[in-house]
This record gives C-alpha cells, structure tokens and sequence, in this order.
C-alpha cells in the first residue's frame, strides 16, 4: 500500500475529484476543490483506490488541528486499512505541528470506528433538521463583520469571511435582529442550512417559514430530526467545552 502526500496547491484536482465524487455520488468541483483545501491545506492518496484532504485550523487552546477533509475509499477497496492509513498519516502530519488529528463524522460514518480503534476522544455532535416550519418572521440584514459567532476554531477576519461568507454556488445571507443576534444562513431548496449562529436559543425563529439544517455540540432542544455524530480527536486536545457549528465543519 503506498501512501502519498502532497500539497493541494501543487495538486492536479481532477485526481482527487475523480476518486472523490465516484465515492460520494457528488463531492464538489474544482471551485468547491479551490475552496476547501486553499492556505497550507495538503492531499494524501492511497495508491488509486482512496483520498482525502488534511485542512489545518488553529484551536482556542493554541494548539493545531489537522482535520481529516473529504475522506473517500472506492467501493472496491473499503475494508482493505485504506482509511486506517489515511487517518494514522494524519495523525502523524499533526504531530508534526505539535497538534491533533481532527475529524467530523456521522456515528454510522467508518471513520467512527477507525477514530475509535484508535483510541481516539470521541466528542457527541448532533445534525439536526427542523420537522415543521411555522409563519414567517421578518428579519433584518445583519452585518456578519460586526457580529460574534462563537468558535473553538481561531479565524483571521479574513479567514472568517472566506470559511463562512464565500462558500462557492452557495447563497449566503446574514439575518437577525440587530444589536441582539445574527445568523449566517445557506438558502436552499428544500432547507435553510444555518453555517452559524450567535446564540441557538434563536433557532426557532429561523425555523418559522423555512425548514432547517443545523449542527450542533449540544443535545436540542428544538423539536427536529437529528443524526448522531462525533468530533474525533488523536490524541485528546487541551479543549474542554468544543464549540462548533455547521460552517466550521470541513
């Protein structure tokens, strides 16, 4: 089994973007491919048969984060350590920067039980959708510059912007009630995706005319729909209370 590593910015995208929507059904293109691994971002390959993408984010703890990004294993390789090599070479890279490994996962997800294997602090999440949409509430246009959104991810301003604001194809609005509250929101089709919000006790006035995806480290409490989910850490970090949101999540 060979085992790859590259910088994404020295990348051919259509190599990872193959393996990566043949896995996925529909991962992205090489604007979304532009998008999520830019900066200092690297790829790691596993002979032709699997991928993914290492995103580095600073901690409010100091330490690094290297996040385990669009992981993909085709069909007719999965069971073989393909992803086991995959996450271990991540590990190693945060070690590197005296940091951890991170990854988001579905509790279904088989990166769970590799984390896990491994040893890994499994933290609950929760993604969550909204079952009903009550009348609509006017809101006003908030500016996302002059709003806290709270992180357990350290962002430059213009990281912020770039991570939140300028997702590629997506329809983004910042909405709330000034001076009280804001949220970062993805109009879709069928959902509102809310990448963040300043205070979730305002939830359920976005739920009011739209349905709703959100994710969340804390157990809802707005009636929804939800999937289990973890945030894995190899090893544990110095963080004690992780919060994160929809748009943090790579």
């Amino acid at each position: 089994m060979r085992l790859r590593r590259v910088r994404a910015a020295e990348a051919d995208p259509a190599e990872y973007l193959a393996g990566a929507n043949a896995a996925f059904g529909h991962w992205g293109d090489e604007a979304f491919f532009a998008w999520a691994f830019r900066g200092d971002a690297e790829l790691l390959f596993v002979d032709d048969v699997a991928g993914c993408g290492v995103t580095y984010r600073t901690l409010s703890s100091g330490e690094c984060a290297a996040i385990v990004t669009g992981a993909w294993t085709l069909p007719a390789a999965r069971r073989r350590g393909a992803l086991t090599a995959l996450v271990e070479a991540t590990r190693e890279m945060a070690r590197e920067r005296g940091g951890v490994a991170l990854a988001f996962m579905r509790a279904d997800n088989p990166s769970a039980r590799r984390f896990a294997a491994l040893g890994a602090r499994m933290t609950p999440t929760f993604y969550c959708r909204s079952v009903s949409a009550g009348d609509a509430v006017a809101f006003d246009d908030v500016d996302p510059e002059q709003s806290r959104f709270p992180s357990t991810f350290v962002y430059t301003p213009d990281e912020w912007r770039t991570q939140f604001l300028e997702r590629p194809g997506a329809q983004i609005e910042c909405i709330g009630q000034r001076g009280e509250w804001a949220a970062v929101v993805e109009r879709t089709t069928d959902y509102d995706r809310v990448h963040a919000i300043s205070d979730e006790r305002f939830l359920p006035l976005l739920a009011a005319g739209r349905r709703l995806f959100w994710f969340t480290m804390r157990r809802p409490s707005l009636p929804c729909e939800w999937v289990d989910g973890f945030v894995a850490e190899l090893p544990a970090s110095s963080v004690s209370d992780w919060v994160l949101q929809n748009g943090d999540r790579m």
